[in-house]
């Protein structure tokens, strides 16, 4: 998939976390909808934002914007429990795998 060049991943994730000024918020949006790779990239990070807020990967500023702003609806916050499902049953697996090569 190429990268628009124009529109760098700092920009989908203000966007996600819902800082960019309205203005920049629906160029943006206005490029994802006319451009299917950036549409993709704005899926890859999404689901990339999700897996660092499940895993606490982010920083704190960005973890109370992404729980102030992207937790809001609930098809998102069924996203994230899902994620967070994936998580434990993901860690329940290594664990099984490191008792089971022990015995």
């Amino acid at each position: 998939m190429k990268e628009n060049p124009m529109v760098k991943n700092e920009i989908i994730k203000q966007y996600l976390l819902n800082t960019l000024s309205e203005k920049d918020r629906i160029g943006f949006e206005i490029q994802y909808f006319e451009d299917d790779d950036l549409f993709q990239r704005l899926q890859m990070m999404e689901e990339e934002l999700i897996t660092d807020y499940v895993n606490d990967r982010l920083t704190a500023s960005d973890r109370r914007l992404f729980e102030e702003h992207y937790s809001v609806t609930p098809e998102r916050r069924q996203r994230i429990e899902t994620a967070r499902n994936w998580k434990i049953v993901i860690s329940d697996s290594r664990l099984e795998q490191v008792t089971d090569s022990h015995r």
